[in-house]
């Protein structure tokens, strides 16, 4: 999922690096398009919105259209509010020294049962613990195996 919504925004900016002068009808078209890719990866609506509008609001008040290379800044622009948006900080997984259960929801082919075996590997090599994988997915027997 994030590798086909990182694709769509780069598709999106890529349209703006190649321009010497970008107006802006060419921000709200890449604004739009970076938009659709955020609600086609099940993003809320008020957040891709919001999103976007930052974004634009940032772009005009930064002087984009006058800069040198404005398609690098629309880029620098985007890159900063995603981070902002989904935190700087790394926060640490808490896993208590009691049971903890994690479970994993998604759309199919989002990667759970990879993320899955990639965390309990990091559980039991970083933090010395002792993850159980129990696979519950009826519809891909295939799971067990790869667990």
């Amino acid at each position: 999922m994030f590798d086909q919504l990182s694709t769509k925004i780069e598709g999106a900016l890529h349209k703006l690096r190649g321009k010497g002068k970008i107006n802006e009808l060419n921000i709200a078209e890449s604004m739009k398009e970076i938009r659709k890719a955020l609600l086609d990866a099940d993003v809320n609506y008020k957040i891709a919105k919001d999103f976007t509008n930052t974004v634009k609001e940032k772009a005009m008040g930064q002087h984009v259209l006058q800069s040198l290379q404005p398609g690098q800044l629309m880029v620098k622009i985007v890159r900063d509010e995603l981070a902002s948006l989904m935190g700087s900080n790394a926060s640490e997984l808490q896993i208590g020294s009691k049971l903890s259960v994690v479970l994993m929801a998604g759309l199919q082919g989002s990667g759970k049962t990879t993320f899955s075996g990639k965390l309990a590997n990091y559980l039991k090599t970083k933090k010395s613990k002792k993850p159980l994988l129990v696979a519950c997915d009826v519809y891909r027997p295939a799971a067990i195996d790869q667990l």
